[in-house]
């Protein structure tokens, strides 16, 4: 069963990988392929087995160190990168975003912040919120995918006592 929770995340983090990328480029995928938010479901499929998981094993607040040890370096180096790059992706899209999402009503193309009317925008403007609200999304994806992979692929077996 961790063999497929691992490979499943892993074609998660390679779609969200995939996603991210395309946003960076400026790619729309949302119109090609509007279901790419199921990507959000995903995480809980894979991330709620995780954490029981990894309750069992690690314990249910394992230390820094007790974490290290658990998986191969070049994982948690890895782990660290891409833990550190969605938060630098998150400031970024909260910046780029002025707080606010795209949203059509009536025809219009608006940018709302919580519901509320932030200003107008127009149809090139509309298109460039969308793509970095995929990329915003997308960055977290990366994280969220990559933790259980690792966990299920490279957890180190612990060793019977001879």
């Amino acid at each position: 069963m961790n063999r497929i929770f691992g490979l499943t995340a892993l074609l998660g983090f390679i779609i969200s990988l995939v996603v991210h990328i395309s946003a960076l480029l400026g790619i729309d995928v949302l119109t090609g392929f509007p279901y790419v938010w199921l990507l959000h479901l995903g995480i809980f499929v894979l991330f709620v087995p995780f954490v029981f998981s990894s309750r069992k094993t690690l314990g249910a607040k394992p230390t820094l160190t007790e974490i290290r040890a658990a998986f191969p370096t070049w994982v948690v180096v890895l782990g660290v990168c891409i833990c550190a790059y969605a938060v630098l992706n998150f400031a970024l899209f909260m910046l780029a975003t002025a707080g606010g999402s795209p949203s059509i009503q009536d025809g219009k193309y608006l940018l709302l912040n919580h519901g509320k009317f932030v200003r107008e925008l127009t149809s090139g403007e509309y298109a460039a919120f969308r793509i970095n609200e995929v990329r915003g999304f997308s960055g977290h994806w990366l994280v969220f995918y990559f933790v259980p992979f690792a966990y299920f692929a490279f957890r180190k077996k612990p060793t019977l006592p001879q």
